[in-house]
């Protein structure tokens, strides 16, 4: 009789081994619990990381063509003239040639006069910089402005150029700024959509 309920009553061992798989299940579903809360918490700032770094880079791409145009009218000693547009369908783009008359940065026939070049190369950027993203948000400007070699300053100190560009969601914004004495600077629109390291344009 003894013998036949020690036979089926559970051993120490085996309730020990029950409890642990009990508490291993439990482990596991709080840690998947856990994994899809930081998933969750992780994919807006993911986002976010993604959306600025398209952002920064294609603005700091933008202040390097802008400030090597001013470095070739330097080396150069002559007239550098950029152009640049942008239409309501987020097309749009910027180039340089060599002269006070101005090219046109959409042209792609290498023949024709309006073609923007140095060094008999095309110098443009456009919308395929991050294309995906849809940065650019506005361009003001009279679409043109020509760097005096000397003084590099713009010829006409009424030309100007500022280049508003946006994240995708629109939480970060960037203002690319040249000034009528050549100073090219790259600032946050504003105090609200403003990225870490750059400064709040000037009024």
């Amino acid at each position: 009789m003894n013998n036949w309920i020690s036979g089926n009553r559970p051993s120490s061992q085996t309730v020990q081994r029950n409890r642990q798989r009990g508490f291993t299940f439990v482990e596991l579903m709080m840690t998947v619990l856990l994994l899809a809360v930081g998933a969750a918490l992780a994919i807006p700032s993911y986002r976010d990381m993604v959306e600025k770094r398209q952002l920064t880079n294609a603005a700091e791409q933008l202040a390097s063509f802008i400030n090597v145009t001013q470095s070739i009218a330097s080396r150069t000693n002559e007239v550098v003239t950029v152009s640049f547009k942008r239409d309501d369908s987020n097309d749009w783009c910027i180039g340089a040639t060599m002269g006070a008359t101005e090219c046109d940065c959409e042209e792609t026939d290498a023949a024709q006069t309006t073609y923007c070049e140095i060094d008999s190369q095309l110098f443009v950027l456009n919308d395929s910089l991050a294309s995906e993203a849809d940065l650019m948000h506005n361009i003001t400007g009279d679409g043109s402005y020509s760097i005096d070699p000397i003084r590099g300053l713009l010829t006409d100190t009424t030309d100007s150029l500022t280049m508003e560009l946006h994240t995708k969601s629109g939480d970060y914004k960037l203002n690319l700024m040249v000034t009528a004495t050549g100073q090219v600077m790259l600032c946050s629109k504003d105090s609200s959509h403003s990225i870490s390291g750059y400064a709040v344009c000037p009024s």
